[in-house]
C-alpha cells in the first residue's frame, strides 16, 4: 500500500470549492464540499446563495478553500490561436494594458485561447475579506478557465453550463455565451454527479487535489503561492500540535518512569539505611563480643593460673597418709538438667579422699587454712566408707 504524500496529509481529506459569480446583477456564491474517501470523491455539502460578504457558519473555515472569481468584475475574451507566449496572446486580446494592475489566466484550446482578467485590487479586497473570516484560500482561478480540469471527463457533452454561462466545446462557435438556465443540470464526471451550479467549484477542487493545470498566467503563479503558504501554515500548525503531543507523551512516560524509579530508589534507600543500621549494630555487637572475649580470656587465664597455683600448693601439702580421690574447682550447685541453667559455686574447691591417720588429716586441714588465698575450710564429710576406710570431703572457700 502506497503511503500518502506530505501534501496529501497537509491538505487533509476534505476540500472546499467556492465560485463567486454574478447572476441578474446580483453577486452570488456556489459552494461545494468534497471528501476524499476510500471509494473516491464524495459530495458532502453543496449550496448556492447570495453573497453578503460572509460565509455561513455551517462551513468549516479550517478546510482548504479554492476560489473561483467569475463575477462581472472579470473580463473574459476569446482570441484565435494558442501561442505558447502569454505576452503575445495578452497583446492580441488586451493591447496597451498595464499588467501590474491586473491578474490574468489563459485557457488554451486547440485553435483558440480564452483569456480572463480582473483587477488585482478587486482580488486583494476579496482575499482580505476571507482572511478576516479566518478562511485560508489555497488556490484561485478566474472566469471559466478552471473548466479545463474537468472538460475531458465529459466526452459526451457538447456544451457545459455553469451558473451564468454556456461553454461550447465546438471551437467553430463562440466558446462562452451568457446563460439564463435556472434549473439544475446534472453532469456525470467519472461516476460523480455534479450539478452545473457547482461545476466550476468542483473544477477548482480537482485542481487543488492534483496541484497542476494546463492553464498559465499571473493568477496561476499567485495560486501556487497561496497553495504553498497554506501547506506551510498547516505544516506549522500540525507540527506544533504533534510536537506538543509528543512532548506531553514524553512527559507522561517520564513522570511514570520517574515515579516508578523514585519509589524503587526510596525503597532501596530505606533498605540501605536498614542494612547500614543493621551493619552498625552487628559491628557494635562484634566489638562488644571481642571485648567480652578478651575479658573472658583474661579472666580464664587468671583463673587457670590461680587454680593451677592453688592445686599445686594443696598437692604439695598433702601428707603420705592421705589419698585424694577428687578435686573440683568451682563445682556445680546441682546436677545438670535439660532446660535449667548451669550454676557453679564460684571461688570454691571441693576435695574428697581417704586418710589412715586422723591427726595427719587435721594438720593438713590447718595448713590449708593458713594459705593466703584461702578464706575458710569446711569439713563436709568425715567417716568410714563401705571399704572400712576413713573418707572425707572438704570445701575450700577462696578469698
Amino acid at each position: 500500500m502506497a503511503l500518502p504524500s506530505i501534501t496529501t496529509i497537509l491538505l487533509g481529506k476534505q476540500y472546499m470549492g467556492i465560485e463567486h459569480f454574478t447572476l441578474n446583477n446580483e453577486d452570488k456564491i456556489a459552494l461545494l464540499l468534497i471528501e476524499n474517501k476510500k471509494e473516491g470523491l464524495v459530495i458532502d455539502k453543496k449550496d448556492r446563495v447570495n453573497y453578503n460578504g460572509k460565509i455561513a457558519e455551517k462551513w468549516d473555515v479550517k478546510l482548504p478553500f479554492f476560489l473561483i472569481i467569475n463575477t462581472n468584475q472579470v473580463i473574459q475574451k476569446e482570441v484565435s490561436g494558442n501561442d505558447s507566449s502569454d505576452d503575445k496572446l495578452l497583446h492580441k486580446a488586451f493591447p496597451n494594458t498595464n499588467w501590474d494592475e491586473f491578474y490574468y489566466e489563459i485557457w488554451r484550446l486547440k485553435t483558440k485561447s480564452i483569456i480572463a482578467i480582473t483587477r488585482k485590487s478587486y482580488v486583494n479586497d476579496l482575499m482580505k475579506n476571507y482572511e478576516n473570516q479566518k478562511i485560508t484560500i489555497a488556490g484561485i482561478s478566474l472566469g471559466v478557465c478552471p473548466i479545463v480540469d474537468t472538460i475531458d471527463y465529459t466526452p459526451n457533452e457538447d456544451y457545459l453550463n455553469t451558473n451564468n454561462q454556456i461553454i461550447s466545446k465546438k471551437e467553430d462557435n463562440q466558446i462562452i455565451a451568457v446563460s439564463t438556465q435556472e434549473s439544475a443540470i446534472i453532469y456525470n464526471i467519472n461516476g460523480l454527479e455534479i450539478e452545473n451550479r457547482q461545476l466550476l467549484a468542483f473544477s477548482g477542487i480537482l485542481r487543488l487535489i492534483m496541484n497542476s493545470t494546463l492553464n498559465t498566467g499571473s493568477i496561476i503563479s499567485y495560486s501556487e503561492t497561496l497553495y504553498n503558504d497554506y501547506n506551510q501554515k498547516t505544516f506549522f500548525n500540525k507540527g506544533i500540535r504533534i510536537m506538543v503531543g509528543v512532548i506531553l507523551v514524553i512527559l507522561v512516560f517520564n513522570f511514570m518512569f520517574f515515579t516508578h524509579y523514585y519509589k524503587l530508589a526510596q525503597e532501596t534507600s530505606e533498605t540501605l539505611l536498614v542494612n547500614k543500621s543493621s551493619i552498625e549494630d552487628v559491628t557494635k555487637i562484634k566489638q562488644r563480643i571481642i571485648v567480652k572475649e578478651e575479658k573472658v580470656k583474661n579472666i580464664s587465664g587468671k583463673a587457670t593460673s590461680q587454680s593451677s597455683l592453688i592445686i599445686n600448693e594443696i598437692a604439695n601439702k598433702v601428707p603420705s597418709s592421705i589419698l585424694l580421690t577428687e578435686l573440683t574447682f568451682n563445682p556445680l550447685e546441682k546436677k545438670v538438667k535439660i532446660e535449667e541453667p548451669i550454676i557453679a559455686q564460684e571461688k570454691t574447691i571441693a576435695i574428697s579422699g581417704t586418710t589412715i591417720a586422723n591427726e595427719a588429716f587435721t594438720n593438713w586441714v590447718e595448713e590449708i587454712e593458713k594459705l593466703k588465698w584461702v578464706d575458710k575450710v569446711l569439713i563436709t564429710h568425715f567417716g568410714k566408707n563401705d571399704a572400712n576406710e576413713t573418707a572425707f570431703s572438704i570445701k575450700l572457700t577462696l578469698k
